[in-house]
């Protein structure tokens, strides 16, 4: 039986890993490396999280939350279209997901605070607004500092190729536990260890070992905030060059053409393959800033956004070819291969059902979300604007009720007429889905106990 104090504190010469976690490690003077090297005890769960981050903000309009009846400049020129859930309806342009509905809950009463893309995504990642800089760090970082690995030589954490746009994931938890991003094409990922990057051919050739952790002791000379990582960068080196684990998770020729295709075999259906095989390997958590390159943003090979301010129904099914009535200053970025919306519905209709088919669903939490949803009125641009007031969100896989909407908007999209969910309430459900009480789990190192999480489990999800 654990001792307890008053205020419910346990006794802190009693405490596991997660429980000194709970009370606010910092109370007792110890850092947070040490607290992770105390027994982990019992109560980690096998759950993983697959959070695909639409970078840039998706129209709440043109995914899950069409609008036939609100006037022209609001609803556009697409149409709904029937799921296999009778009476949810999602935009016609995504009819692979269309037939997945009773997979998935649909949550469309999502209200956030900011317009900014920093500001917005920082909320949005981490469950906390930020002042300033951001604090607190995003739920993939937390969970691996709570967790730690779960089969050596897989990191926790893993971003693809970054882990959550717009913010500094780790916050003031410190490049410690940073995720370990691939970055480059999936079909030769290089891997962010730190301020280091080691290729895929570099890590798959045991005799560059020495070369690595030569280049990971200079750190020792930096006087940055890597310092206190070099230990761990140093132990996670050798695992991962070691073990074997992560160069089969990162080679996709493994995978049958077919499934490739099926994901849509380019920079964007790749990263979701990828990240069904870095769960299948043993990551915990897995983030994918997913968006096609091309268009307006980005450089057509490496960035890409759903931030369609214009031209949104160009270039949200395609960047081929560039949209009539464009200025000739506009930039355009051309990509022969299909936009977001297909992408989304090729890739996640994929995962989903390789998930299903593999008994992986009711173990892997799947997140489909932005850092805000898009203005109602169509604007002079043929596109929409940032709009925090409404969008909605996807989420799937363990203990996430199957086939169900929650919540819903105004006749205009403008507004939740249901109670809104914000993002401390969806903090709180995504720590709870994954096995951890939000408001027993303290952050170590403040100066007074603050949970992870302040929100509320959002009703009928679970």
């Amino acid at each position: 039986m654990t001792e307890v104090f008053n205020h419910g504190m346990c006794a802190p010469h009693l405490l596991n890993r997660r429980q000194a976690l709970q009370v606010g490690v910092g109370l007792f003077g110890l850092n947070l490396p040490q607290v992770l090297q105390a027994s982990a005890g019992p109560d980690k769960p096998d759950l993983s999280c697959i959070f695909i981050f639409l970078a840039g903000g998706p129209s709440h309009f043109e995914t899950f939350d069409p609008k036939p009846n609100a006037p022209v400049e609001i609803r556009g020129p697409w149409r709904p279209t029937s799921t296999n859930v009778p009476g949810t309806q999602i935009c016609e342009k995504l009819p692979l997901l269309a037939t997945r509905m009773d997979k998935v809950a649909l949550i469309r009463s999502w209200q956030g605070k900011s317009g900014s893309h920093s500001t917005g995504s920082q909320h949005v990642a981490s469950g906390f607004a930020p002042v300033g800089k951001q604090y607190f760090p995003n739920f993939g970082c937390l969970v691996s500092a709570l967790y730690g690995s779960r089969v050596p030589g897989v990191p926790p954490h893993l971003g693809i190729p970054v882990a959550a746009r717009y913010t500094d994931p780790p916050g003031y938890l410190g490049t410690a536990f940073s995720a370990f991003d691939l970055k480059g094409d999936p079909q030769k990922p290089e891997m962010e260890l730190g301020g280091l990057n080691l290729s895929r051919t570099r890590f798959e050739n045991r005799l560059s070992m020495l070369d690595q952790l030569e280049n990971l002791s200079r750190l020792q000379d930096v006087k940055n905030s890597q310092l206190e990582s070099v230990d761990k960068f140093t132990d996670e080196a050798i695992a991962m060059l070691t073990s074997g684990a992560m160069q089969k998770a990162v080679n996709l020729n493994e995978e049958p053409v077919n499934t490739r295709e099926r994901y849509g075999d380019n920079l964007y259906g790749r990263r979701v393959l990828l990240a069904r095989r870095l769960i299948e390997a043993g990551a915990r958590f897995v983030t994918i800033n997913q968006a096609v390159q091309g268009g307006l943003f980005g450089s057509a090979k490496t960035n890409g956004t759903w931030d369609n301010h214009g031209w949104l129904f160009d270039s949200m099914m395609s960047f081929a070819s560039r949209p009539a009535g464009m200025p000739e200053n506009k930039r355009w970025h051309s990509y022969t291969g299909p936009g977001n919306l297909p992408q989304l519905d090729m890739s996640l209709s994929a995962l989903l059902d390789d998930l299903d088919d593999r008994g992986l669903l009711d173990t892997t939490l799947v997140i489909a979300m932005g850092e805000f949803g898009r203005t109602p009125k169509i604007n002079a641009t043929a596109g929409r604007d940032h709009y925090p007031n409404a969008g909605s969100v996807l989420m799937a896989g363990g203990p996430v009720q199957r086939g169900v909407v929650i919540g819903a908007t105004d006749r205009k999209g403008s507004l939740p007429s249901t109670r809104p969910w914000r993002p401390e309430d969806f903090a709180t459900s995504i720590y709870h889905a994954l096995g951890i009480n939000s408001h027993q789990t303290y952050f170590p190192r403040l100066p007074r106990p603050t949970p992870i999480a302040n929100g509320e489990i959002i009703e009928g999800l679970f």
